[in-house]
């Protein structure tokens, strides 16, 4: 059983009140052992390995205790290290509804890696995803699976190897004129507006897995994080940025940077 220090609850408390009651999803990362990373919200997942197997976190994640007593998890393309999730209507935001999502980040390596997705290509069933560019940039790609369309936000610079970041994505529901806010340490990150590939229409709901170290489904998963996740968060709501400041300021602690 994981012994956290006292006050934890308390802050995980008020990081819910942040994100709201509308499909929120958090995953603090209490478990140190076995194969089980339990959610306050909807969805437990698995941590998994090569071919989807359950993999004990104490074998392959190295989890570390934060200050806090939660901790961050390893994850490492070799061994497809990632943490399997479920299809669920909560981690869909058919017809373009606004919604949030982030995570304390680590990287080891900052190109082409999912930090947390709804997004099988392999089954044409794209939804969003968080990740790390190929050029080495937080982003978020919206994707319409029918048009085979994207809108992809980018931020303005690199994110550094090594270094823990805090990084949040917001989307404003607006699927013609999209505002997409990318947010690193609570501090904004982009101008707001998305590129457009193709004629995106909309955000459609698919049966891709929700997946967090990987995009595809957890027996393919593809464009794998390398590096450590702390903290993992999905929500149904556009944070403001006094929001994505707040929560800043109340995980930072949590996680010993400041």
């Amino acid at each position: 059983m994981t012994v956290y220090n006292r006050g934890t609850e308390g802050l995980l408390s008020d990081v819910l009140t942040v994100l709201g009651t509308t499909k929120t999803s958090l995953w603090p990362l209490w478990e140190s052992t076995g194969s089980l990373v339990t959610c306050i919200g909807v969805g437990d997942l698995t941590s998994a390995e090569t071919g989807g197997a359950a993999e004990a976190l104490e074998d392959d994640f190295a989890p570390v205790a934060l200050p806090c007593g939660l901790h961050s998890y390893h994850f490492h393309p070799t061994g497809d290290h990632h943490l399997a999730g479920i299809d669920h209507a909560n981690y869909s935001f058919a017809g373009d509804a606004p919604f949030s999502c982030g995570a304390w980040i680590r990287p080891t390596e900052i190109a082409t890696n999912v930090i947390m997705a709804k997004y099988d290509s392999a089954g044409a069933a794209e939804e969003w995803r968080l990740w790390i560019d190929a050029a080495g940039k937080l982003s978020l790609e919206l994707h319409d699976a029918s048009a085979s369309a994207s809108e992809i936000a980018t931020t303005t610079t690199a994110l550094t190897l090594g270094q823990w970041v805090m990084v949040t994505a917001t989307y404003d529901g607006t699927a013609a004129t999209p505002e997409v806010n990318l947010y690193v340490d609570g501090q904004l990150a982009n101008n707001g507006t998305t590129a457009e590939t193709g004629a995106y229409v909309g955000l459609e709901a698919g049966a891709a897995p929700l997946t967090i170290g990987c995009s595809g489904v957890t027996a393919l998963p593809v464009a794998e994080f390398h590096g450590r996740i702390a903290m993992p968060w999905l929500t149904g709501k556009e944070l403001t940025a006094a929001e994505v400041t707040s929560m800043f300021s109340l995980t930072a602690p949590m996680m010993g940077v400041c």
